[in-house]
C-alpha cells in the first residue's frame, strides 16, 4: 500500500509559499444544531459562519474568550456575536459570560449543553479563518496546472477579479511562468503535489444527515438542487477505485434536509455531509462534482484509513496525468501524445 509521505514532504520541505497549513477547516456543527433544537431553539445554517434562529437573531460561530469581554475598569466590552459555540473542552467562565450577556447563546454540542437568558437552559448540570487571499492562491494554482491561460482567462474560469489573479500569480513567483499561450507551471508535478498537500480546505460549516436509500440516489437528488458533490462518491466518479459510501455536498444556501427525508446525525453515522464553504471559488467547478483537488482534500481530512489513503494517492496520480495531458494538448493540439 502506498502511503502519504509525499504530503509530509510537501508540508515540511515546501519552498513555494510560506503560508500556514490547516486553517479554515470545516466545522462540524451537527451536535450544535441538535442541542439547540432540544433546547427549544431551532436554528438553520444561513452562511458558512452564521446560524439563524427562528426569532430572527443571527448567531455567528465563534469560540469564547471571556477575558476579552471585560475592560480594564471592569465594564463589559463591546461584542458582536449572538452565539458562541464551544469546542467541547473547558467550560470555565461560561456561566458568568451568560449572566453578563443575557441575550448571548452559548452551546456545547459535544456535551449537549445550552446557555441562554443568563442561565443554562438545556443539558446536564478557534479556528481562525484562512484569508480569502490564501484560497485565491490555491484557486489560481489549480487553474494554471489544469488549464493554463492568460490572466483574463484565469479570472473568467475562477470567478476572481483580474487584480486578485494578478496578486496570486505574484505570490507564486517563479513557480509559474508567462508564455505565449498564457501562464504555465514551471514544474507541473511539483505544483500539483503542493496544491494537494497545502490547500487549507473549503472552510465553513458542515452539518451531517442520514436517510434510507442509496448514496447514488441521494447524490442525484442533491445535484438536482444545485449541490456540488465531493468525498469518496465523487472520487469514484472520477475513476478512482474506492467505495463510494461517503458523500459531501457543497451548497451556497443550505437546503431543507428535513423536507428531503433526512435526520441530523453525528458525523460517524451520516450518509451525507452538507457544507456551506468559505471557499466559494469551488462553485466554479465544471460538472456535478468539485474538482479533484478539493475532493482529495475532503477525503484526506476525513481519516487516515487505508481506503482513504489509496483514494488520495489515486486522485494524485489522476491529477498528474490530467495536468500533463492538458499541457501537451495546449502546446501540441494536433498531437495528443505530446511528442514533437
Amino acid at each position: 500500500m502506498s502511503d502519504r509521505t509525499w504530503v509530509q514532504t510537501i508540508r515540511q520541505e515546501q519552498t513555494i509559499l510560506s503560508l500556514p497549513f490547516g486553517l479554515g477547516r470545516t466545522i462540524d456543527i451537527t451536535q450544535t444544531l441538535v442541542a439547540l433544537a432540544a433546547a427549544g431553539m431551532p436554528a438553520r445554517v444561513e452562511a458558512f459562519d452564521r446560524l439563524r434562529f427562528d426569532d430572527g437573531r443571527s448567531g455567528f460561530l465563534s469560540t469564547p474568550n471571556p477575558t476579552a469581554t471585560i475592560n480594564d475598569d471592569g465594564t463589559p466590552a463591546e461584542r458582536t456575536e449572538d452565539l458562541i459555540v464551544l469546542p467541547g473542552g473547558s467550560e470555565g467562565g461560561v456561566l458568568s459570560l451568560a449572566r453578563r450577556y443575557p441575550d448571548l447563546v452559548v452551546v456545547n454540542g459535544k456535551r449537549g449543553r445550552v446557555w441562554a437568558d443568563g442561565r443554562q437552559v438545556h443539558g446536564s448540570s478557534m479556528e481562525r479563518d484562512a484569508t480569502p487571499e490564501w484560497r485565491n492562491v490555491f484557486t489560481v494554482t489549480r487553474t494554471v496546472t489544469m488549464h493554463g491561460g492568460s490572466t483574463t482567462d484565469i479570472a473568467a474560469r475562477t470567478g476572481l477579479q483580474a487584480g486578485q489573479v494578478e496578486a496570486a500569480l505574484r505570490t507564486l513567483g517563479g513557480h509559474v511562468v508567462s508564455t505565449e499561450r498564457g501562464w504555465e507551471a514551471t514544474d507541473i508535478g511539483q505544483l500539483v503535489d503542493w496544491t494537494l498537500a497545502a490547500y487549507p480546505g473549503p472552510g465553513g460549516v458542515r452539518t451531517c444527515w442520514k436517510r434510507e436509500g442509496t448514496i447514488d440516489a441521494q447524490a442525484d437528488q442533491l445535484i438536482a438542487l444545485g449541490g456540488l458533490m465531493s468525498d469518496r462518491w465523487a472520487a469514484q466518479q472520477a475513476g478512482v477505485f474506492v467505495p463510494p459510501n461517503r458523500l459531501t455536498a457543497f451548497f451556497a444556501q443550505h437546503p431543507d434536509m428535513a423536507t428531503l427525508g433526512y435526520e441530523p446525525v453525528t458525523v460517524d453515522n451520516a450518509t451525507v455531509s452538507v457544507v456551506i464553504p468559505q471557499d466559494t471559488t469551488l462553485f466554479t467547478a465544471e460538472g456535478c462534482c468539485t474538482d479533484d483537488f478539493v475532493t482529495a482534500h475532503v477525503i484526506h481530512e476525513d481519516s487516515w484509513v487505508t481506503q482513504n489513503t489509496d483514494a488520495v494517492n489515486g486522485l494524485r496520480q489522476l491529477l498528474h496525468f490530467q495536468a500533463n495531458l492538458a499541457h501537451d494538448l495546449r502546446w501540441h493540439p494536433g498531437n495528443p501524445g505530446g511528442a514533437g
